[in-house]
């Protein structure tokens, strides 16, 4: 006797009678891109520059784009060499200064230990210690007594565009720091005052990007301002 079929056994064309209806979902149309540039430094600016460009050229690739992915890529390319010169530039300077402290510690030791020498052959004369090139204890010379020259500046870019971060080793003695600026090509008539720090670290703001720009900072204590460091300078960006 042959069976019958109903249709709760879901046998009759169930593909169409008894298949789940998809609910249709509203898609926003209004979307905007965003660069979010604001913040970034180079090299996460480089990142989001790569990333558009090799999703714009996959499957489905984006069509007829101007510029194209080629120029794109051309330009994210040499942007990438720039920032690695840019980092061996500053590792060598960082590199050459730490050689530089190590080589000043050293002049400063024999420069002491000749002192001696001089001290013990001038039996006190000042006159002599004059001759042979020193200074006389208890006159006034040249550098301001306990304020030491800041031999560890350093420059890095800022968290945002156009910023620059400084930082030193802060005398002990320091109750602040003079942080004088100057635009490239530097001299001495191009510092100017950017601010007086109280701490062992500043930010130099709004200075245009791609611009050199130049630094050197002073401690200053109860005995007055002390020598300027060496310059430094950094590629704003």
């Amino acid at each position: 006797m042959p069976t019958f079929k109903t249709w709760d056994t879901g046998a009759w064309d169930s593909g169409f009678w008894d298949a789940t209806v998809t609910a249709l979902t509203n898609k926003i149309m209004n979307a905007k891109v965003a660069t979010n540039l604001i913040g970034l430094k180079p090299r996460e600016k480089l990142a989001k520059f790569q990333k558009a460009v090799t999703k714009c050229g996959a499957t489905p690739a984006l069509p007829n784009p101007n510029p194209t992915l080629l120029v794109c890529t051309a330009g994210n390319d040499a942007l990438k060499d720039n920032l690695d010169q840019i980092d061996l530039l500053e590792q060598t300077l960082t590199n050459l200064r730490i050689t530089r402290d190590q080589l000043t510690a050293t002049a400063t030791v024999n420069y002491t230990a000749l002192g001696a020498d001089v001290q013990s052959y001038s039996q006190g004369d000042p006159a002599v210690i004059t001759q042979y090139g020193y200074d006389v204890a208890g006159q006034p010379g040249t550098v301001t007594p306990n304020v030491e020259q800041v031999a560890s500046l350093t420059l890095t870019h800022g968290d945002h565009d156009g910023a620059t971060k400084v930082a030193w080793h802060r005398d002990k003695l320091a109750r602040s720091t003079e942080v004088q600026t100057s635009v490239d090509p530097m001299t001495d008539a191009t510092w100017v005052q950017d601010q007086i720090a109280t701490k062992s670290s500043c930010t130099i703001n709004n200075r245009p990007i791609g611009s050199k720009l130049w630094v050197r900072i002073r401690s200053i204590t109860a005995h007055g301002p002390g020598l300027w460091s060496e310059p430094a300078f950094i590629i704003v960006t």
